[in-house]
């Protein structure tokens, strides 16, 4: 091999290992078959929902991934991989890449995903549905927000229903004696 060729490949490898640091979650899935047009449509997709798809040698992933808990999941570089990077909501990039694989096979979804990685976790084919069934965190935040706001509403509400029934007691009482 020319020292071309492998500085490229260094390169390339130095690239995913850039794109691993700067993501929250990645996700491996196995593109064979997988149509030009629902290709492309995924890819454009993630782009705008701060993830991003790309497609190389499974050698040179696996070099990226060196240091990392998928190091020892050699079975995921198995066949073509495609490597999905997640830069913003994880349970969105996993909902929209789910959803591809079941507009594909919507009786196996899960037979297009090899795993990913969550931080420093593994992850299942099942445990990818799992987070992309998961609500999106905006949806997540709104929820809080609700539950925290519950006990502050109904304690104002009781220091309101006080001074409101001494109100309608007295109104009750004037209109019996009038």
């Amino acid at each position: 091999m020319n020292q071309d060729t492998l500085n490229k490949k260094i390169d390339t490898v130095q690239g995913y290992k850039e794109k691993l640091s700067k993501s929250n979650l990645v996700i491996f899935f196995n593109f064979n078959g997988v149509p030009a047009d629902i290709s492309n449509a995924l890819r454009s997709n993630l782009k705008n929902n701060n993830g991003e798809m790309i497609v190389g040698r499974n050698t040179l992933i696996f070099r990226a991934f060196e240091n990392t808990i998928i190091h020892d999941h050699r079975d995921i570089f198995i066949g073509p991989t495609s490597v999905v990077f997640s830069y913003g909501d994880p349970a969105k990039v996993a909902k929209i890449v789910f959803d591809t694989c079941k507009s594909m096979d919507k009786d196996s979804p899960t037979k297009f995903l090899k795993g990913g990685l969550l931080g420093n976790k593994h992850l299942s084919p099942k445990d990818v549905e799992a987070l992309a069934n998961l609500p999106s965190m905006e949806v997540l935040v709104s929820k809080l927000m609700g539950v925290l706001q519950a006990p502050v509403v109904g304690f104002i509400m009781t220091l309101k229903a006080v001074p409101q029934k001494l109100v309608l007691t007295l109104k009750a009482v004037e209109t019996k004696n009038s």
